[in-house]
C-alpha cells in the first residue's frame, strides 16, 4: 500500500498524469473516437518515461555511501604520491570516518554540526588539502619558513582531531541510549516487583 502511495505522488506519475490530461483536453477539442484512449495512454507513458524517478535524499542530508566513495577515491588518488607519514594520517582519518562514525550516524540528531563536518571532510577538506600539497614543488617553503609538508601534516592532524571529536560524540550518544534503556528496564522491573 505504501509503495502505491509513493508512486502516486512521484514525479513520474505526476508528469504522466499531466500529459494524459493534456491528451484528454485535446480529445475534447477534436474527438478521434476510441483511439483517443490509446492517445491518452501514450501521453501518460511518455511522461513517465521522460521523467527520472524521485531523487532519494538521506535523512541526514547526505548519503553516507557517497562519503565512503569520496574517501575511497581520495585513498586511490594519493596512493604512492605522498610521503609515508602523510599516507598514515590520511588512512587514520579514513578509518575513523568509515569504521567509527558512519555506521553510527543515526545516533546524532538531525542538523548536528558533526554531520556537516564528516561530509565536508570527506568531500572537500581532505581532498583539497592533499591536492594543494601535491601541486606544490617538492620541498617548497613559505616566506615564514613552513614547508608544504609541515603545513599538510598540521592540516591532517587538525582534520583527524575533528573526526576523533565526532567519533566521541557518536560514542557518547550511543552510551546515552544504553543508559536510558538501562533506566527504563530498572523502572519496568521495579514496577513489576511492587505489583507482585
Amino acid at each position: 500500500m505504501r509503495t502505491v502511495a509513493t508512486y502516486l505522488t512521484s514525479r513520474r506519475n505526476l508528469a504522466g498524469s499531466g500529459l494524459a490530461l493534456l491528451a484528454a483536453a485535446l480529445l475534447m477539442i477534436d474527438p478521434v473516437g476510441p483511439q483517443g484512449i490509446l492517445l491518452v495512454m501514450g501521453f501518460y507513458l511518455a511522461g513517465v518515461v521522460a521523467v527520472r524517478g524521485t531523487p532519494k535524499f538521506h535523512r541526514l542530508g547526505f548519503d553516507p555511501m557517497q562519503v565512503q566513495r569520496c574517501l575511497s577515491a581520495e585513498i586511490a588518488a594519493v596512493a604512492g604520491r605522498v610521503p609515508t607519514d602523510i599516507w598514515i594520517r590520511i588512512q587514520r582519518i579514513e578509518l575513523t570516518i568509515r569504521a567509527e562514525i558512519l555506521p553510527r550516524l543515526d545516533c546524532l540528531p538531525l542538523g548536528a554540526p558533526e554531520l556537516y563536518l564528516v561530509e565536508r571532510t570527506a568531500s572537500d577538506f581532505l581532498p583539497t588539502a592533499v591536492e594543494t600539497y601535491l601541486q606544490l614543488p617538492g620541498g617548497y617553503a613559505s616566506s615564514a619558513g613552513a614547508t608544504a609538508h609541515q603545513v599538510l601534516v598540521d592540516e591532517l592532524d587538525l582534520l583527524e582531531a575533528q573526526m576523533r571529536r565526532v567519533a566521541e560524540a557518536v560514542h557518547r550518544a550511543d552510551m546515552d541510549r544504553l543508559l536510558a534503556h538501562h533506566r527504563f528496564l530498572e523502572d519496568r522491573f521495579r514496577r513489576l516487583d511492587l505489583s507482585g
